[in-house]
């Protein structure tokens, strides 16, 4: 009897993740079928904030992953090592998740090969394809190399640890200084313009993939205390630190706005226009300020509730700031020779949205599938196909 309720149990982690893995991918095929007829006044919608902001996501957790591989650090009694399948796990799913956004983006997804058969050194947009699949290919080697060996071989093998560990790092600080400057180096859209963007891009990644981390970690760690603790704490330092520096770049960046005419035409819209009940509403009161102080209680207190509410307010404010710094600042941009600007507007389709869903569906149903089939968990070994538990 207690046998067969196990493999009931074990039966439903896999079965329920994967059924609802199923369903995004459906949504997300539907939407894509859709999309072939609609147009839009700008270029990059909500799509592209989409994938920008899991690509965020996913660089932010292997820097915490990072300071446990490359530094060292394993936490008071070890907790930190104990949770580093998973710290590299999420990124994976992450990448996956901006992967599946990027293909869905384009018109033609199959023929996608051709950015790397006739690669341009160039263009910002190819090195991004190139440096993501660099990145995500360094991150599997790196959870492969963990399930594979015993704490005792990685002892003797830890110099490919590291070597594998600071091979996703630089890919991954790259990547995002590069994902930054496709916007930054964009002098035709003002409100992007400037080399302030790749320091500010960075500081998300920390502030996202912080509370990512500790928002899926903690559906293993809640169980116990020692990790509940140190997750609460370690997270929470790194949150409430960098949402800090991010509350100074917010506003350097509007300030900066303030005396460029054309760049101010679409901040206004953000700071003082429509947008401005999101900008200060969601961003500032519920992103920064509201999250710092859930970090910090979370820091002190060692509290699980904070850093989770915290997290959750980091992510969706992270998402709605994405979303306005790309759409927002592409409908109105200067025409050169009349020295007007060309008005645009943006409203997401229904094609859109369902593929986003449909992302957002996948990305914590195939943390879970993985959690239930990979031995990512303390102690797990492979018992089949060399990977799978």
């Amino acid at each position: 009897m207690a046998r067969s309720r196990m493999d009931l149990k074990r039966l439903g982690s896999v079965g329920i993740p994967l059924v609802l893995v199923l369903a995004g991918l459906a949504m997300v095929i539907y939407g894509f079928a859709k999309k072939e007829v609609e147009l839009h006044a700008i270029n990059w919608g909500l799509l592209v904030s989409g994938y920008t902001y899991f690509a965020l996501v996913a660089g932010g957790s292997i820097l915490v992953e990072a300071i446990h591989t490359i530094f060292g650090y394993k936490g008071p009694r070890g907790e930190h090592e104990k949770l580093v399948r998973l710290a590299i796990w999420f990124p994976i799913v992450s990448l996956l998740c901006a992967w599946i956004l990027i293909l869905a983006d384009l018109s033609r997804p199959l023929e996608f090969w051709r950015i790397f058969a006739g690669f341009n050194p160039d263009s910002r947009i190819a090195w991004m394809a190139l440096l993501y699949t660099i990145y995500i290919a360094a991150l599997v080697a790196q959870l492969v190399f963990l399930i594979r060996t015993s704490d005792e071989e990685r002892v003797t093998h830890k110099k490919i640890e590291i070597a594998l560990a600071s091979a996703g790092l630089v890919a991954g600080v790259l990547l995002y200084t590069n994902l930054a400057q496709v916007f930054g180096t964009m002098i035709s859209v003002p409100g992007w313009y400037g080399a302030y963007l790749a320091l500010y891009f960075l500081t998300y990644v920390v502030v996202l993939g912080a509370a990512g981390h500790a928002l899926f970690t903690m559906t293993y760690a809640w169980k116990h205390k020692e990790l509940r603790e140190f997750v609460s704490h370690y997270c929470g330092l790194v949150i409430a630190s960098s949402v800090l520096m991010l509350g100074l770049l917010t506003m350097w960046g509007v300030v900066t706005a303030w005396y460029n005419p054309q760049a101010w035409a679409t901040y206004s819209m953000i700071v003082e226009g429509m947008y401005s009940a999101l900008f200060w509403g969601v961003v500032i009161a519920l992103g920064i300020a509201a999250t710092f102080l859930l970090a910090l209680y979370a820091t002190l207190r060692r509290s699980a509730v904070a850093i989770v509410s915290a997290s959750t307010l980091a992510l969706i404010a992270g998402f709605v700031n994405i979303y306005l710094t790309i759409v927002v600042h592409q409908t109105r941009v200067p025409e050169v020779l009349s020295g007007l600007y060309r008005v645009a507007e943006y409203h997401a389709s229904t094609a859109e949205i369902l593929i986003l869903l449909g992302t957002f569906i996948i990305w914590p149903s195939l943390y879970a599938l993985g959690k239930a089939i990979l031995p990512l968990l303390p102690g797990e070994k492979p018992k089949k196909l060399l990977i799978f538990k």
